[in-house]
């Protein structure tokens, strides 16, 4: 038997101990982002693999029957899956927050439009104004879906969404 130090909050062994105090003594100055689980160690189990139960009192190796390089590759592709995802987030709050700033730095045309209109009696003004308002909403909408295709994380990091507002 072998006693697992888990951290909580990233959901991973992270320490294998000989003795339950020796565990808890190497996470004194984590207190409340661990717990410290007996269990019994295979040697095809690997630290990062552990998960611990939903009532919080029991451990398992998430890839059964996996080698230790076959684990490490799963686990590089979940966080590989993660950064992906964080990056995404990211570069689709810039994309709102782009077009957002574009829409509000041509609201002062739509009164100029509105009268424009009002004294020539037609609606041409306002339609150019709403169709500069729609082609930023379009750019948006064209950035992000070429976004959202990436997989690479580097490519990701690498796309300018701002061409597309050019």
């Amino acid at each position: 038997m072998a006693f697992v130090q888990y951290h909580l909050r990233d959901k991973k062994g992270i320490g294998l101990y000989d003795s339950e105090a020796e565990a808890h003594a190497d996470a004194a100055p984590m207190p409340g982002e661990y717990t410290v689980i007996e269990y019994d160690w295979q040697e095809n189990d690997y630290l990062p693999s552990m998960r611990l139960s939903d009532d919080g009192l029991t451990l398992s190796n998430r890839f059964p029957g996996k080698t230790i390089p076959e684990q490490i590759a799963l686990i590089e592709a979940e966080d590989d899956a993660k950064r992906l995802e964080v990056e995404r987030a990211f570069k689709r709050e810039r994309i709102n927050s782009t077009a957002s700033d574009l829409i509000r730095e041509i609201a002062w045309k739509r009164t100029k439009a509105r009268d424009t209109d009002l004294i020539n009696g037609n609606s041409d003004a306002m339609t150019a104004y709403l169709n500069e308002k729609n082609s930023i909403r379009v750019k948006s909408n064209e950035a992000q879906a070429a976004m959202e295709a990436i997989t690479d994380i580097d490519e990701l990091r690498a796309f300018q969404y701002k061409q597309y507002f050019n």
